[in-house]
């Protein structure tokens, strides 16, 4: 099935419109990932603490693919319990 040119337009134009001066490539994004997963999985704001990152992954979609890999990957092996017992372990 043949892609909606009409959407795709409207895509473009979004991304577009939100572009800015200085924006994160793609390879800093993914060195700071586990980092961005940690706060996510804490329940920060990542948008106010990683305005690039998260910007970056809006608009990127091998970026936000390689996010959402490392989140289902972080959550199924357990972080928040792991997490905690590193924590417990230096007190």
């Amino acid at each position: 099935m043949m892609p909606d040119p009409t959407q795709a337009l409207t895509r473009l134009v979004q991304m577009l419109a939100r572009t800015q001066p200085t924006e994160a490539a793609c390879d800093e994004v993914f060195s700071l990932l586990d980092l961005f997963v940690e706060c996510v999985l804490r329940g920060e704001d990542v948008a106010a603490l990683m305005p690039q990152v998260q910007q970056h992954l809006e608009m990127c979609p091998d970026c936000w693919e390689e996010y959402e890999a490392l989140l289902r990957l972080t959550q199924a092996a357990g972080w928040p319990r792991l997490r905690n017992e590193k924590e417990q372990e230096l007190e």
